[in-house]
């Protein structure tokens, strides 16, 4: 029997676990919620346990209960026939081919079979003195132990002890940004709500975040609870919300105020018991209730897709715990136009406080998506919205020269890279050489740029399927160039400012280049890059055949072969890497 089809960045992330299994035994992946992490580390489960053919049984760990729920359905979607057996509290079901174990049972002491592949859900939690020694009595540092995954969307932890020690290696990632642009995450906005008089300054920081106790008791006053009731009143109208409370008294007092409003609100906490919590969530689902009130117990494993509302009435310091209650109301539903933060943010000098645009501009850096977007959205822009305007300002700059030229302008400013810009009659081309006789372009068809790399022999390869907006050219260039040793490229490289080398005054002297003893290297080396580009570029204008590409690329059978090859040269140039 088949499972459910993989959406296509979920084969890849499956196919890059197995190209990376013989080098690295230990390996994490970055997904944001709605990405569907369930679905990729059960396919993995699936095809790791096919591929090793042993009795040995795929052991998954999570430490909440809605979480091993979710990961026995999802594994079951994709892997309809297997046996799932449930370690957690009074449940001890050893015989079976995956093991869905709570991290709290191992941890006080309960025994499991000798896994082959260990699969850390939110394995951010990973970190934690308990969860190490689970890893360490399953032998998962040993040489030959089993192989360990961690999935999770939030890498960072708040307390700034990061998981290098844990994983070897970042297999995958994609941020919240990719998943927006692709369609597969709900478009979404951001609504910044100040509270009068409401000042973070001075309470302490524990563990990386606001001290709880000092926060709660701002948040907790009056004025505050009103404006929080407030806020969603005016702006999430009609919206299915979550609110993001600081603790259970904080929590109880907002659903509180939301019913003498007469929304129907309720709130849930840890504390409550597993029936009285569902009944809540329940009426939540039936659309019974139309705000839920919690204390972070729905950061992790929750999934109400129709939820179209967050509102953060916990401030917080922490990118990850943000990232966690936004991706609340990430998930896709058919009933669903948009998503929407209600961001209460406290005093505007609080400069440290993680807020709807920070997160956007942190995810900016990291996507190759929109790698080179400059602006961030304005408060009544969602985030579709805002990559539209910047994709049509690009598109227009280039209808002309002069708005063409402005569009140079703002790539060069942008780029990390020194990127040559030559100009031709008929086009415009960046070049960038990465070593010898190896060259990197952005070569101009008609608006749009095509990402080329140039082989050996002069053969000419596009990256990516399609040619782009500049900006979206450039993002996928340097993609690539990222994978090699970068420092050569580098616009701030400290080598530019040396003297100038014996080599290179021959080279320019060669050419009948003026300059003298005062060049620095970097001075000399963009001279000779720019007329070494020249020449590559006419045969790069000469021997690229963009309309062959164009009409080949519509093939199924290409589209794969490309793919194919461009994988080959991200491996090699990962190994060259290393061994660098």
């Amino acid at each position: 029997m088949n499972g459910i089809r993989l959406r296509p960045y979920q084969v890849e992330a499956v196919e890059a676990f197995f190209r990376d299994l013989p080098e690295h035994s230990r390996q994490l992946m970055v997904l944001p919620t709605g990405a569907g992490k369930t679905i990729v580390f059960g396919e993995i489960a699936r095809r790791y346990s096919e591929q090793t053919r042993t009795d040995k049984p795929v052991l998954v760990l999570a430490h909440r209960t809605e979480l091993l729920d979710q990961a026995e359905e999802k594994i079951r979607m994709v892997w309809p026939e297997v046996v799932v057996g449930r370690i957690q509290g009074q449940q001890n079901e050893q015989l079976a081919q995956v093991l869905v174990a709570s991290t709290q049972t191992l941890v006080m002491g309960r025994a499991v079979r000798e896994p082959s592949l260990v699969i850390y859900d939110e394995c951010h939690h990973s970190r934690a003195d308990g969860a190490v020694q689970v890893l360490k009595r399953l032998g998962v540092f040993e040489p030959n132990g089993p192989k360990l995954l961690g999935v999770t969307a939030t890498p960072k932890r708040a307390d700034k002890h990061e998981l290098g020690d844990i994983f070897e290696h970042l297999t995958y990632e994609r941020t919240i940004l990719d998943m927006i642009v692709d369609g597969y995450l709900s478009d979404v906005r951001g609504q910044k709500v100040v509270i009068p008089d409401l000042h973070l300054g001075h309470i302490r920081t524990t563990a990386g975040d606001y001290n709880a106790k000092d926060l709660a008791k701002v948040m907790n006053q009056s004025g505050a609870l009103d404006a929080v009731v407030d806020a969603v009143v005016e702006f999430a109208d009609l919206r299915k919300s979550i609110v993001f409370a600081v603790d259970i008294a904080h929590a109880k007092a907002l659903a509180k105020r939301f019913q003498d409003r007469g929304v129907a609100a309720a709130a849930v906490d840890g504390q409550m018991s597993v029936e009285e919590r569902a009944r809540v969530l329940q009426d939540f689902a039936a659309n019974r209730l139309r705000v839920v009130v919690n204390c972070q117990i729905l950061t992790e494993g929750f999934d109400q897709p129709d939820v179209d509302c967050v509102v953060i009435a916990r401030p917080t310091r922490s990118q990850a715990l943000y990232t966690q209650m936004i991706g609340r109301a990430l998930r896709l539903h058919p009933n669903k136009r948009d998503a929407l933060i209600l961001d209460l943010v406290g005093a505007s000098d609080d400069k440290s406080l993680q807020t709807f645009t920070k997160l956007v501009k942190s995810q900016k850096k990291q996507t190759k998506s929109v790698h080179a977007l400059e602006s961030e959205p304005r408060e009544d822009q969602s985030v579709a919205q805002w990559i539209q305007e910047e994709i049509e300002t690009q598109q227009a700059k280039t209808q002309a020269e002069e708005r063409l030229v402005q569009a140079v302008n703002l790539f060069a400013n942008r780029s990390r890279f020194r990127w040559q810009h030559i100009r031709r009659k008929d086009r415009e081309v960046f070049a960038i050489s990465f070593g010898e006789h190896r060259w990197a372009y952005l070569f101009q068809v008609d608006t749009h740029f095509w990402p080329v790399l140039e082989l050996n022999g002069e053969r000419f390869m596009p990256l990516h399927a399609s040619a782009l907006p500049l900006e979206y050219a450039q993002g996928v260039a340097e993609a690539f160039l990222d994978l090699l040793d970068t420092r050569l490229m580098e616009k701030e490289a400290d080598w530019r400012a040396l003297p100038i080398t014996e080599k290179q005054s021959y080279m320019l002297e060669k050419y009948r280049i003026p300059h003298n003893k005062t060049w620095t290297r970097g001075m000399a080396a963009d001279v000779l890059t720019e007329r070494f580009a020249r020449k590559r570029v006419k045969i790069l204008v000469k021997n690229f055949q963009a309309d062959k590409w164009r009409e080949a690329l519509q093939k199924p059978e290409v589209r794969v072969w490309l793919e194919k090859k461009l994988e080959m040269f991200r491996v090699y140039s990962e190994k060259q890497k290393h061994v660098g």
